[in-house]
């Protein structure tokens, strides 16, 4: 029986490269996510596996525990060559009207931007996973393709027919782009970060576009609330980039808040950027005192990576800190006693919700009746040493964790070392 890895968060069955390949050759769709339209550098596909097919990939998180996924996320970023002359674009673009909405300006981002990216997503998912419940997708794969036919190849293999047989749809058009990018040098190299995405899940951008209840709505923007701020107490991080094409939600997903259907995950960290330490304090002060919207305030008072403000942009980034309103696209402010008193109970409500979820699912992880089949139900909270040993590291330039030498080795060196020094030797050991 082949032995499973895992790399970047789930189990895979085969190596990265082979896994993702064989993923897309089987997939029943692939759809381009129009809502990442106003990415400054990404474009998202979604990948649907066909019915029938074994996943080469297997969930580490809780209510799917061991399911096969089913459904991945591809992210395509323009990456800058290494060498660059006078002229050459820091951008590519889609001719207009070849999709829609216009797909616009892209930039071509730097290869160590891109990798800080995979580590920052890779550092979150190990972060959030100890109790199966991450914040994010976990990385699959991830990769800088500098060979122009690698680059050329992974494309095309994304193209699929429509159910007439013709190419002639959204996605395919968009694809067919980039390819021409590829091969006329606008886009120079060809990153990619492979995500995987639990079925069901959809951005707030399609919620909205749906109309869905306004009731519901309230209630998963709150998820993405308490998400946001769960990032920035467990990891000094603030997404940087909320907008609705970057925070999903399954409505109809239970076992993550008690008696209250739905979850939420936050997607993209290409502008995630550390939080200030005496804003990260200010916003631990208020979390602590159950003042929610105060702490949520913050996060508009800070700036992207790229040190864009997030206050210039209220439209886009306002909802969260209560700003903004996404269901009537109004300018609201919540800063009376009463308003944010209503508001910070319901957001407690939610987060004793899923407190009161999260000391069931370890209860039940935890049970002896369990106890020989810890590779199923592993004990809550992960150690750090399951995750190092379930975590190997990313492809394209991820952090790769080092085993753990031998208490034998160790003294080894001690021993050489003390020698060399005794010898009064100035060269370090490496």
């Amino acid at each position: 029986m082949q032995k499973k890895m895992q790399k970047g968060g789930v189990l895979i069955k085969t190596n990265p490269e082979e896994a993702i390949n064989f993923f897309i050759e089987n997939c029943s769709k692939i759809n381009w996510l129009r809502e990442t339209a106003n990415s400054a550098s990404g474009v998202i596909f979604e990948c649907i596996l066909k019915e029938g097919v074994v996943s080469p990939y297997e969930m580490i998180r809780s209510t799917d525990f061991k399911s096969s996924v089913k459904k991945i996320l591809i992210k395509i970023v323009g990456i800058r060559s290494e060498v660059r002359g006078e002229y050459d674009d820091d951008t590519w673009s889609v001719p207009f009207k070849t999709v829609s909405p216009p797909l616009g300006i892209k930039n071509l981002e730097k290869e160590e931007t891109f990798t800080r990216e995979i580590n920052i997503q890779t550092d979150i998912f190990l972060k959030t996973i100890s109790y199966l419940n991450p914040l994010c997708p976990a990385p699959i794969y991830a990769s800088i393709k500098k060979d122009k036919a690698n680059a050329i190849e992974f494309m095309s293999k994304l193209k699929m027919p429509d159910e007439y047989g013709l190419f002639s749809n959204a996605t395919n058009r968009l694809i067919t782009v980039i390819i021409e990018k590829i091969t006329s040098g606008s886009i120079p190299y060809l990153g990619i970060l492979g995500m995987e995405i639990a079925d069901g899940y959809e951005t707030f951008f399609d919620l909205y576009s749906r109309g869905s209840m306004r009731d519901n709505i309230r209630t998963y923007e709150n998820m993405i609330r308490l998400k946001n701020l769960e990032l920035a107490l467990k990891t000094g991080y603030s997404q940087g980039d909320f907008h609705t094409g970057n925070m999903l939600v399954n409505p109809s997903v239970t076992g993550y808040y008690a008696g209250i259907p739905g979850n939420a995950l936050i997607i993209d960290f290409g502008y995630a950027n550390k939080i200030p330490p005496e804003k990260l304090q200010e916003i631990k002060q208020l979390v602590s005192e159950n003042k929610f919207v105060e702490a949520l305030k913050i996060f508009n008072t800070l700036v992207r990576s790229d040190n864009l403000p997030l206050s210039e942009n209220p439209e886009v980034y306002g909802w969260l800190s209560y700003n903004f309103d996404n269901v009537t696209n109004l300018n609201v402010v919540y800063d009376m006693p009463h308003e944010l008193a209503e508001e910070n109970v319901k957001l407690l409500a939610l987060k004793q919700a899923e407190e009161k979820t999260t000391d069931a699912r370890i209860a039940f992880y935890n049970d002896s009746s369990h106890s020989g089949e810890r590779d199923k139900y592993p004990l809550l909270p992960l150690s750090n040493a399951v995750k190092n040993s379930l975590f190997e590291g990313m492809l394209g330039g991820g952090k790769r964790r080092r085993k753990t030498k031998s208490k034998k080795n160790s003294k080894k060196r001690t021993k050489k070392y003390e020698k060399r020094k005794s010898c009064k030797t100035r060269r370090r050991i490496r």
